[in-house]
C-alpha cells in the first residue's frame, strides 16, 4: 500500500504536474490531500481541475486549508478585510467558476484515512495534537518538511508543492508506504520549471497587486525562503515602532510596505546572523 501526500500547492499548477509525473510513475495505491490548493500563483482553477480529475483516478482523502476558508467565507459575504491586503485573494475569487466554490465547500475540515489492515492517518490542514486517537497525524500549512514524534503519535508534513519554506527552490510531497504493518514515510524535494512560473506571475494579475506582492512570492519561489512571513512580519515591526497597530494590516500604510520591501535583504540576513 502507498500513498502519495500532497499539501499547500497555492496554484502552482506547473509544480503539481512536475509532482505527479514522478509520482504516478512509482504505483500509488491512493492520494492525500492536505489543503491550500489555492491562490497566491492564479492556476486556481487548473489546481481544481487536475485534483478533480486525480481523484477520479484514484482512492483519495481530501480536506480544505485556511485558503479555501477565505474563499467560502468572502461567497458568503464575510469580508477579506485584514487577510487581502495585497488584493490577491479577490483576484483568485474572480477566478473561481460556480462549480469550483462548491466544490471547495465540499471539502471537510479534517478525515481519517481508514484502510482495512492498515492504521488510521489522521488528516487536517493545520496541526491538531489534541486529537489522540490516532498513532499518526498528517497536516500541512507550515510549507516544511517534518516527522516528530509525541505522546506516542506519529506528526508529518509533507511539505509544499507550491511554495516550500525548506530554504532551496523547487516542490515537495511525501509518500507513505504500508511496511510490516505500520506506515513508513519518505520525503522528496525536486525541482521544477520554476522559470515558467515566475514568468507567468510577471505576466498575471499578480503584478497588479499592491505591496509588491508578486515580488515576494517570487522571491520565496527563487530561494525557497519564507520571505512572505518576513515581509509581513517586519512591516508589524515598523508599524509598532511608528505608533501603529500593525497586527491589522490595512493600517500599515504604503510607505511602510516600501520602506520594508527596499530593505528585505538586509533585514532577512540581520535576523539569520542575530
Amino acid at each position: 500500500m502507498r500513498l502519495a501526500v500532497i499539501s499547500d500547492i497555492h496554484g502552482n499548477l506547473p509544480a503539481l504536474e512536475r509532482a505527479f509525473d514522478f509520482i504516478e510513475k512509482l504505483k500509488i495505491d491512493g492520494i492525500i490531500w492536505c489543503g491550500d490548493y489555492i491562490t497566491d500563483i492564479l492556476l486556481s482553477p487548473e489546481v481544481l481541475e487536475f485534483i478533480r480529475l486525480k481523484n477520479e483516478k484514484y482512492k483519495h482523502w481530501i480536506v480544505k486549508g485556511n485558503r479555501e476558508d477565505y474563499i467560502i467565507d468572502y461567497h458568503h459575504g464575510i469580508s477579506f478585510d485584514g487577510v487581502d491586503v495585497t488584493g490577491s485573494l479577490l483576484l483568485t475569487y474572480k477566478s473561481l467558476s460556480k462549480s469550483d466554490i462548491k466544490y471547495i465547500s465540499s471539502l471537510p475540515d479534517e478525515v481519517v484515512v481508514d484502510i482495512s489492515g492498515c492504521p488510521q492517518i489522521y488528516v487536517r490542514h493545520k496541526l491538531n495534537n489534541k486529537v489522540q486517537n490516532y498513532k499518526y497525524h498528517v497536516f500541512g500549512h507550515v510549507h516544511k518538511q517534518c516527522l516528530f514524534i509525541k505522546d506516542g503519535c506519529k506528526f508529518i508534513n509533507p511539505g509544499s508543492i507550491g511554495l516550500c519554506f525548506s530554504e532551496a527552490p523547487g516542490l515537495e510531497f511525501a509518500l507513505m508506504d504500508l511496511v510490516d504493518g505500520e506506515w513508513s514515510t519518505h520525503f522528496y524535494h525536486m525541482s521544477y520549471n520554476l522559470e515558467y512560473v515566475i514568468k507567468f506571475i510577471r505576466n498575471s494579475g499578480l503584478s497588479t497587486c499592491r505591496v509588491h506582492w508578486s515580488d515576494v512570492i517570487i522571491k520565496t519561489l527563487e530561494t525557497g525562503h519564507d520571505y512572505i512571513d518576513d515581509y509581513i512580519n517586519n512591516a508589524r515591526r515598523v508599524a509598532k515602532k511608528n505608533g501603529i497597530d500593525g497586527e491589522y494590516l490595512p493600517n500599515i500604510s504604503d510607505k511602510i510596505w516600501d520602506y520594508v520591501f527596499n530593505n528585505l535583504d538586509k533585514i532577512v540576513k540581520k535576523s539569520n546572523k542575530s
